[in-house]
């Protein structure tokens, strides 16, 4: 059984392409025509707003670490180290915003800034002591995180490396002597540092992977979401090719049987002006060529009339051997995004195996999908519940299809009319579809019925033979 549930997923969230051209940015399905010609427009504002995102970050960091040297009790060196790579943090975005603004190697340019940010921190961490700054190990994260949000997984894990490299590079140089310590590590700095060293590799590495699977997931959501799109445009389309044909069915039902009633009619004035011509007494000349063309005029219009019911008769269908699950399955898909977003479950229970039947598939399509309109027509009011179900069973020689829903149910004084042409009683309804329905069924041999369930809602049956006998003759092409 294939169920459907409400409602449609809608793919949400931010390009993942960066602030100065990106490191790999997430490619977004294109749509072609305008949006192609917007995208770039687009990517530039994103590049805009994000490169001043990051200039806000890096100032931020700075002032706190100006701020914390103030408040720490480090030495005259020391803080001196500190502060000028500080003020080095701040003085850069000048330079990075004039980079950014040329338009040039942009990936290479946010490569560099995440480079000379990991440097600048070691070189902050070097004026906090180097090696005896293993506790302060955790400011390294602040790069690799950042970097694997705004750019891409990849700059953040080449983030956390450097960072790691350069800090291992600054206090070996400083245990071999090559570097002073500003001040000196106690004891166990090295253990201190491989530990923190490890937290933040995990962390780091942690956010990348997060990171990457959040724009994995989003690329699908929006690959989705464009499937879903195409596939509800293709289901309007569908819809109104069908109403429209549907409306030439049932116009061609009415031209038909009034042109079949006039032409009676006429024919019964013509009889009489045959009558009054040839029999009773003589009648003035004058009379008589009246007369003469008044029959002529019948004749004529007789003529008209039945070349219209000649043009009106249409044409046996084409048969063929059609599956009924994929006629149902199909249906199922050209209605399942429009019944998501109106929340209402669709239910698919087939029987296997499923005899075929003689038909043809657009119009045992059409006659399907008009019974299920007509059901998410009346669920779209409803408070309950809101279900439909296809159910289709083989019985002997024939197909039954059930189409069920979870509605109010037909009103008894609508049901001896159920299938009448234009007799609807929604007010936007045209009282074609079940009509249109029920016409479709008749020429493949089969009927459609409806009813009211006994645990609430309404029943609509198809009863199609199936292919190994062979199809009745069909009257639709009649007069």
């Amino acid at each position: 059984m294939t169920d459907i549930t409400a409602p449609c997923p809608v793919a949400t969230g931010r390009d993942a392409s960066t602030s100065g051209g990106g490191l790999a940015p997430t490619v977004q399905p294109s749509n072609g025509g305008e949006d192609d010609v917007a995208r770039p427009a687009t990517r530039a504002v994103r590049r805009r707003r994000r490169l001043r995102q990051e200039i806000a970050a890096r100032a931020v960091v700075a002032l706190l670490a100006l701020g914390f040297v103030e408040l720490a009790a480090f030495g005259h060196e020391a803080a001196s180290v500190i502060r000028l790579t500080a003020w080095i943090a701040l003085g850069v975005n000048l330079p990075y915003l004039v980079a950014v603004r040329s338009g040039r190697a942009l990936r290479a340019q946010a490569c560099v800034r995440i480079l000379i940010d990991v440097a600048l921190t070691t070189g902050g961490l070097y004026g906090a002591g180097g090696l005896s700054a293993a506790p302060y190990l955790g400011l390294y994260a602040i790069v690799p995180v950042y970097a694997a949000i705004v750019f891409s997984s990849l700059a953040g894990v080449l983030a956390l490396m450097f960072a790691t490299v350069s800090y291992l590079l600054l206090a070996g140089l400083q245990s071999a002597g090559v570097v002073p310590f500003l001040v000196p590590p106690p004891p166990n700095a090295w253990a201190m540092a491989a530990f923190n060293l490890l937290v933040l590799n995990l962390v780091g590495g942690m956010a990348a992977l997060l990171v990457h699977a959040y724009r994995v997931s989003r690329e699908r959501l929006a690959t989705l979401y464009a499937e879903l799109e195409r596939a509800h445009d293709h289901s309007v389309q569908m819809n109104t090719q069908l109403q429209l044909a549907t409306r030439r069915y049932v116009l061609s039902e009415v031209v038909t049987g009034v042109t079949h009633e006039v032409r009676d009619a006429l024919q019964g004035v013509f009889g009489h002006l045959w009558l009054a011509r040839r029999g009773g007494p003589p009648l003035p000349a004058a009379a008589l060529d009246h007369l003469a063309q008044a029959e002529q005029a019948c004749q004529r219009a007789m003529q008209i009339m039945s070349t219209t019911l000649d043009l009106a008769r249409r044409p046996e269908p084409e048969r063929e051997t059609v599956g009924v699950a994929a006629v149902v399955r199909r249906v199922a898909e050209l209605k399942a995004v429009e019944l998501r977003r109106e929340r209402i479950t669709l239910r698919v229970e087939l029987a296997e195996p499923l005899p075929p039947v003689l038909a043809g598939a657009l119009q045992l399509q059409q006659a399907l999908l008009n019974v299920i309109v007509n059901a998410q027509e009346e669920l779209r009011g409803s408070t309950g519940r809101r279900e439909i179900t296809i159910v289709a069973r083989a019985d002997g020689d024939r197909v039954i299809l059930d189409v069920r829903d979870s509605g109010r149910g037909i009103p008894p004084s609508v049901l001896p009319h159920l299938f009448e042409p234009f007799h609807t009683t929604k007010a936007a309804g045209t009282g074609i579809g079940l009509a249109m329905s029920a016409g479709i069924a008749e020429s493949l041999g089969g009927t459609l019925t409806g009813g009211n369930r006994p645990e609430g809602g309404a029943a609509f049956r198809f009863t199609l033979p199936a292919a190994t006998r062979p199809p009745a003759p069909s009257g639709a092409g009649g007069a």
